[in-house]
């Protein structure tokens, strides 16, 4: 009986490790801090993050939408990313801890946004979003959407 649970209980462990590996539902990551600010910059160069922000989001409201947004966004093959960028997204913590640097491509009202992270180093995965987060940012970025 016990070797019998033992094997079911391997076989299980097997299944649970197999599902966690699914490509499609890796997401970005982000530090346990508070996020304090998210600015926004045109995209530049892949080397740097461009440090002339067009935008700062400061308020909570605005904050927590970026945020909600990266931390949906799921891992998806390389070929979402096809040309460069539209912006270089800075996440800035609370706490003096390290800036996140993303790229952004920004997704037409009603389509998907493409996420990765800023730097070639730091892996060359691509995450997208979906059409609402999408629409949610167009909202906060472009000025027809103020």
């Amino acid at each position: 009986m016990k070797r019998l649970l033992m094997i079911m209980m391997l076989y299980v462990t097997a299944l649970l490790v197999g599902c966690d590996k699914e490509p499609g539902w890796e997401t970005m990551q982000l530090l346990d801090e508070q996020v304090a600010e998210i600015r926004i910059s045109a995209f530049e160069t892949w080397d740097e993050m461009n440090g002339d922000p067009l935008l700062s989001f400061k308020d909570e409201k605005a904050v927590i939408a970026f945020e909600e947004a990266i931390l949906a966004a799921r891992k998806k093959p390389d070929d979402a990313k096809r040309t460069d960028p539209n912006y270089d997204v800075m996440v800035i913590y609370a706490q003096q801890s390290p800036i996140h640097a993303i790229k952004l491509w920004l997704g037409e009202e009603g389509q998907e946004s493409v996420f990765s992270y800023g730097f070639k180093d730091w892996g060359e995965d691509v995450y997208v979003v979906s059409a609402k987060h999408t629409d949610r940012m167009r909202e906060l970025i472009l000025p027809e959407g103020r």
